[in-house]
């Protein structure tokens, strides 16, 4: 009991000299984010070096467009599902959110109405250009603040159904 109670003190005086630290204006020094790719690669999976795309900041009605490219590599001859996702999300902030994608020689138009599409891919690797399009509406409604959220993924068809 002694021991325990020792240890409890000891633990609020910890928090509380770090709460002080950080009104005295101590703080992190460095964050970190990484993604690490997996050389090995599993039957029927795609290996996906992702695009980032930060729009920055807008205002009510700005228009403008975002280019980026994304790679994939395709493990095996299939038909593969694409979406948009956050479709409402999307709708609630934009009066235009059009994405053009270009893929071994096809052009794929997905906007939060149309929001997915099937494609045949062969194994191989592929990179992949996108176009955003956008038009901020006069009176956004969504999520104001977007921090690096998934917008495309790719999937096998058979996916959908599982």
């Amino acid at each position: 009991m002694k021991s325990s109670l020792i240890a409890l003190i000891a633990a609020a005086s910890f928090v509380a000299g770090i709460v002080a630290a950080g009104v005295s204006g101590y703080g992190p020094l460095a964050y970190i984010s990484y993604h690490i790719i997996s050389s090995t690669q599993q039957a029927g999976e795609a290996q996906i070096i992702p695009a980032y795309i930060n729009l920055g900041n807008l205002t009510a009605g700005e228009k403008g467009n975002a280019t980026a490219t994304a790679a994939v590599n395709i493990s095996s001859n299939n038909t593969y599902t694409i979406e948009l996702l956050h479709s409402e999300k999307l709708q609630k902030d934009f009066s235009e959110f059009i994405v053009k994608l270009k893929i071994d020689n096809n052009t794929i138009i997905l906007t939060p109405e149309n929001d997915s599409v099937q494609i045949t891919l062969a194994k191989g690797y592929y990179n992949v250009s996108i176009l955003i399009i956008f038009q901020v509406s006069q009176h956004p409604q969504g999520d104001l603040n977007v921090y690096q959220e998934p917008l495309l993924i790719i999937h096998p068809a058979e996916e959908e159904n599982s």
